[in-house]
């Protein structure tokens, strides 16, 4: 295969590991984003540090008993290859809805950067290890939910939501 074609197909590859961890994270699919690490895998997400798959599984957990919603946003990376082996830095927004310790609502969100050292294991690329830089953060109360009234179909983590029909898959958070 062509250099340029086969650099093209690992950065394709790589940002779907990229998106396939926020959406087993947004979901609480603990074995959907616990799919993206390697064997020999570390995740550095400060509040949580841990082997990538025993992070995947507690991050989730984390996730269901803490906050109403999760969404990661991703922005853009940097991604340098060399053989088998990447290093990325993805921009990133997290916002969630969630309760302050006196149950005031909020909306908390976090922009910062996933910095990852990939690795090509059986073919398929996975993060070996991953640090999460915070670049800053704020959290405001909900005073008014001005989309609630609305007609807007809500989102969830179970297969009521839409897009498990639309991607063929299953919920499992």
């Amino acid at each position: 295969m062509n250099a340029d074609l086969r650099e093209m197909l690992d950065h394709f590859q790589i940002r779907k590991v990229l998106a396939t961890y926020c959406r087993g994270s947004d979901r609480c699919d603990g074995a959907l984003a616990a799919s993206v690490y390697a064997q020999d895998s570390w995740d550095d997400h400060g509040v949580i540090q841990a082997p990538g798959q025993e992070f995947a599984q507690r991050m989730c957990q984390m996730v269901i008993d803490t906050t109403e919603t999760l969404s990661h946003m991703l922005g853009q990376s940097l991604i340098t290859i060399t053989g088998d082996e990447a290093g990325a830095e993805t921009y990133f927004m997290a916002t969630s809805h969630d309760a302050a310790p006196d149950g005031t609502p909020m909306c908390n969100h976090l922009g910062g950067r996933f910095v990852d050292r990939l690795v090509r294991e059986e073919g398929q690329w996975k993060i070996r290890h991953r640090t999460v830089l915070r670049d800053w953060s704020v959290a405001l109360p909900v005073t008014h939910d001005w989309e609630l009234s609305q007609t807007l179909q809500h989102g969830g983590r179970t297969q009521a939501d839409l897009s498990f029909a639309v991607l063929g898959t299953l919920a499992s958070g």
